[in-house]
């Protein structure tokens, strides 16, 4: 418990005079034991270079348990050197650039397949290249679980690719996904877009094709335009899918539902895509997105966060709402069995450093958490 005290006190002065925080507590099951986790340390920015380091221990009883340190296991280590870990690690010099930390958010084209794909408490390494106009860039999802044996594990079994090229005045993007899950069915999907920017908007189109482990291959396309006028964006348009084909298939839900997606329930049709976006910058943004066939089959997810600012001797508030739904307002309800929701009050801490309260929607009413980490959490 010393040690764990210690170690805790030199990272919190390290941060506090050159880094910000980094906090996260979630609790794991390991065998027959539960344990509370805890993850913390500085993250560091100086100039092109960014370093996170971590200390990782966990405990069955926080009060009268043993601290154990690194990543929890059946064969425990109480040594803290195995707690310590490098949790992000990037360099950008322009030309050349890679980014290892906690998973980004990605889209590629116009939204068609991959739409703010994302997994939480997920590591990943994204690197690539720019040179003018042309760049180009790879999402390997592999992270370090422990540093001192270097264990160095999958985090998530999407690996994906993007090349953005300058094409006889139109930017041309082609991009490649591949699932390496075999309990999923897809098996990799390709797609390319072209667009061109017209009076502040860029039209476009998108096609690409899907892959399925039971031999199938199924097409979709896309045509819309997409505008940006400062704090508010827009993405409208029709698509048409092929049986099999799965609009916004890779988004933040996809790794809750990989496993149930059967391109055989998907058929022939055609629809529409609208996204808007409301960013006003240092005080919330707002994303909300619609598609549907024309038979009134819609999807919607949205996301949005609102930082109050401080008043008086407080930090301020933050709200954070995230909500999915692939039969939205059905039986006149806004909310049921279908719908994948939360929504977080926050107040920070410090930088990046959060406690709050998580309702978490279970299909029938919401539940009550609380917390003390980072958005992650949210």
């Amino acid at each position: 418990m010393k040690l764990v005290t210690l170690a805790t006190l030199v990272l919190l002065s390290l941060t506090l005079v050159f880094a910000s925080f980094y906090l996260d507590v979630s609790t794991v099951k390991v065998g027959e034991t539960n344990y509370i986790v805890y993850e913390f340390g500085p993250e560091f920015n100086i100039g092109p270079v960014l370093i996170g380091l971590t200390l990782t221990t966990y405990t069955s009883d926080i009060s009268t348990g043993t601290f154990y340190f690194g990543t929890p296991s059946t064969t425990p280590s109480t040594n803290i050197i195995d707690g310590l870990n490098i949790t992000a690690l990037g360099l950008d010099l322009g030309t050349v650039w890679f980014r290892y930390g906690q998973m980004q958010q990605l889209t590629y084209g116009m939204g068609l397949v991959m739409n703010g794909y994302y997994l939480p408490r997920t590591r990943t390494l994204d690197l690539g290249a720019r040179l003018d106009n042309f760049k180009i860039s790879a999402h390997v999802p592999y992270e370090i679980k422990q540093l001192t044996t270097l264990n160095i594990q999958p985090s998530d079994s999407v690996y994906s690719a993007l090349i953005l090229i300058p094409l006889l005045g139109l930017d041309l993007s082609v991009y490649g996904v591949m699932e390496t899950d075999e309990r999923a069915q897809l098996q990799h999907a390709l797609g390319t877009a072209l667009t061109k920017n017209i009076l502040g908007f860029s039209v476009g189109v998108e096609a690409a094709t899907q892959f399925w482990k039971s031999g199938q291959m199924s097409y979709g396309g896309f045509a819309g335009l997409f505008g940006d006028f400062g704090i508010f964006q827009l993405v409208a348009g029709p698509y048409y899918a092929s049986d099999g084909f799965v609009v916004w298939l890779l988004n933040r839900e996809y790794g809750n539902l990989r496993y149930t997606y059967d391109p055989s329930n998907y058929s022939q049709r055609a629809g529409y895509i609208v996204r808007a976006s409301l960013n006003v910058q240092s005080y919330g943004r707002l994303v909300v997105s619609l598609s549907g066939d024309f038979q009134s089959n819609p999807t919607l997810i949205g996301e949005g966060y609102l930082r109050i600012p401080q008043v008086g001797g407080t930090n301020g508030l933050i709200l954070y709402a995230y909500m999915f739904d692939n039969t939205p307002f059905g039986n006149g309800q806004l909310l049921d069995e279908n719908t994948s929701a939360r929504i977080t009050m926050a107040y920070p801490l410090l930088d990046n450093l959060f406690a709050g309260i998580k309702y978490t929607w279970n299909g029938s009413e919401f539940q009550q958490t609380a917390f003390v980490g980072g958005m992650v959490n949210f």
